[in-house]
């Protein structure tokens, strides 16, 4: 493990806008699990946190040779996996838990201003106003998938339903939120650091 750290980045940099991929695997082997750190923290998930990890890397290796980081190569990595994990939330927001985060983390229990508490607050308000205004099948579907953990077999067995009927108003409810949620869209890129990085 020595030769990791051997180099310095710079050097590692250099040797790698040359083509040298021994250079690129030493730079990869040295940040990795810190990045993958991060982005499992923000994502919840390993396989996810894998790719943007992945991604990050690839990104390095395919502008290595117009590359030019000001401060830290550390803090260029960490950078790059914060923001590819809030662009991998923001896409997959209906998806895992990321909305159910969001709709019930306590608004003082994030670290940030006034003004980002109060955006917060709106945010949390427009997902509620879109679960009420769905019917109240699809409601109860929702909450008991959402709120209550509960498997599209488990709610089909409650309410007497077929689990594609579950699947379908699951997903028509997602939909519903992601609607509404689309004029909130820069309040939303603007909180998840907040929500998933800060924690």
């Amino acid at each position: 493990m020595a030769i990791v750290t051997l180099y310095t980045d710079d050097t590692l940099l250099k040797m790698m806008s040359n083509d040298n991929e021994e250079a690129f695997s030493l730079l990869y082997r040295r940040y990795w699990q810190g990045l993958f750190v991060t982005a499992a923290k923000a994502l919840r998930g390993k396989d996810e946190a894998e790719d943007v990890v992945q991604e990050v890397f690839l990104s390095l290796w395919n502008r290595r040779r117009e590359l030019q980081i000001e401060s830290s190569l550390a803090g260029y990595l960490q950078t790059s996996v914060r923001y590819k994990a809030i662009h991998y939330i923001e896409k997959h927001i209906t998806r895992r838990d990321y909305l159910s985060t969001i709709a019930d983390v306590e608004i003082n229990a994030i670290s940030a201003t006034a003004e980002i508490q109060l955006q917060l607050k709106e945010l949390q308000l427009a997902i509620r106003h879109a679960i009420e205004k769905m019917p109240p099948r699809m409601q109860e579907v929702y909450q008991m998938s959402r709120h209550e953990h509960l498997t599209h077999k488990e709610i089909a067995q409650r309410l007497a339903i077929s689990e594609e009927t579950v699947k379908k108003q699951v997903q028509y409810a997602l939909r519903l939120i992601k609607r509404a949620l689309r004029y909130h869209h820069s309040t939303l890129f603007i909180l998840i650091p907040y929500i998933f990085l800060s924690q």
